[in-house]
């Protein structure tokens, strides 16, 4: 197995040390990688967990088509914070908007007055649907084209399953008022251990040519991504899937997992990647001489591919790979963990892949007594927060469940 990663912080450098400068430096340690850890009921780890989850919801809806695919049949932002929710018809056009984390960091933080009334007014108004094709703000971290004869961009979606949509709806989550009126009654937010989310991130395929030169041409992008058809907006076509984001609730504290494309540029870059049950090389170790560089195939194992096999997958599902899951906010003494993806904390949503954290973050989305999550809160996200919740930065507020969904309600 290659050598985990531990991350370090001089100056403004960030250094991979080898493990015996590990035993001797630790008291520098600023982070580590995310490490698959214990999943409530299961007795498999987060790895295993993840991908068990990857393999249901990324199957076909029907055994009489190839896609869509389960997840892109649950209902989305749009259907579920909306003063009528509604749960989406199988046949539901694909609809995407910009990164909601990437419209939260454009907010005026250094105007703590002003910041209140934006959080009042944000709703999925701030956060358009159908993509405004613009280059996302930090597309030279993972050199992403910024420029063409059609402006490139990267459009996301976030998919919530039943359960987790009959939760918000039932309980009247899905406005502000509703939340106000949670606030008043004092409901503690619980979804349902059986409550899934997915992030998704996709790139037009004339823009992935430009970004993966190696590719070619369109025929090969469809024969190695998992492609949709996005009909309306400004920059309708064919877009290929690039990443995601999974969150369980099978744990209080939520189980996560992050997915790329294997041909993402820099995919391992930074915290490197760590597949303990569906990868034949477990640990991959970050490039430390070049960034943005290839990092090969992630062959799959055995019992993985039967997995795949069992619930039909295509085989452009073996092209992704799991950089990580992580189930804990620190490690056992204590050093704050981190996993984030290349693409959508990286290139979209303008963050530190070596300074994210999924449970970190999403720890604070949340609620005050007006339904909107509060300044306080919301203050946390530019600085990609890890280790354990600050409590101080919740106080007035009610938690929404680790769901940053919460932002959107009208």
């Amino acid at each position: 197995m290659s050598k985990r990663v531990s991350i370090f912080v001089l100056g403004l450098a960030t250094i991979f040390f080898e493990p015996s400068q590990v035993a001797a430096q630790s008291t520098l340690a600023v982070a580590v990688p995310a490490q698959a850890g214990v999943v409530n009921g299961e007795r498999e780890n987060s790895d295993a967990f993840i991908w068990r989850l990857f393999t249901q919801f990324a199957a076909p809806a029907s055994k009489a088509a190839a896609s869509p695919v389960v997840f892109e049949t649950w209902a989305s932002d749009d259907d579920t914070f909306n003063v009528n929710p509604v749960w989406p018809a199988g046949n539901a056009p694909t609809k995407l908007h910009v990164s909601v984390l990437e419209a939260i960091k454009s907010l005026s933080f250094d105007q703590p007055d002003n910041l209140s009334e934006q959080l009042n007014k944000f709703s999925l108004a701030s956060v358009p649907i159908d993509v405004p094709c613009k280059p996302p703000p930090n597309s030279a971290v993972g050199n992403f084209p910024t420029n063409g004869k059609v402006s490139p961009c990267i459009g996301e979606q976030t998919k919530r399953n039943r359960p987790m949509f009959d939760y918000i709806v039932n309980n009247h989550l899905n406005t502000k008022a509703g939340l106000a009126a949670a606030f008043a009654n004092s409901l503690k937010v619980e979804m349902p251990v059986e409550s899934i989310a997915v992030k998704s991130d996709w790139v037009p395929l004339n823009d992935l040519l430009r970004w993966v030169p190696g590719l070619n041409d369109e025929t090969t992008a469809r024969r190695l991504y998992y492609t949709t058809t996005v009909a309306t907006g400004n920059r309708p076509g064919e877009y290929a899937l690039v990443a995601l984001h999974v969150g369980s609730r099978q744990n209080p504290n939520w189980v996560w997992g992050t997915f790329e494309h294997h041909l993402n540029p820099g995919r391992c870059d930074y915290i490197g990647c760590f597949d303990s049950f569906g990868a034949t090389i477990p640990a991959v170790s970050p490039n430390r001489v070049v960034f943005g560089s290839q990092y090969g195939v992630c062959q799959k194992t055995k019992r993985l591919k039967e997995l795949m096999a069992k619930e039909d997958l295509l085989p452009v599902w073996e092209n992704y790979c799991l950089k990580s899951t992580e189930v804990d906010f620190t490690s056992a003494n204590g050093t704050p963990y981190v996993l984030g993806n290349s693409v959508i904390e990286g290139i979209v949503g303008n963050g530190t892949v070596a300074a994210s954290s999924c449970i970190s973050c999403h720890s604070y989305a949340s609620f005050g007594p007006e339904g909107s999550p509060t300044g306080a809160a919301t203050a946390m996200l530019p600085f990609n927060p890890t280790g354990k919740t600050i409590a101080a930065a919740l106080a007035g507020s009610k938690t929404f469940a680790f769901m940053w969904g919460v932002f959107l309600a009208p």
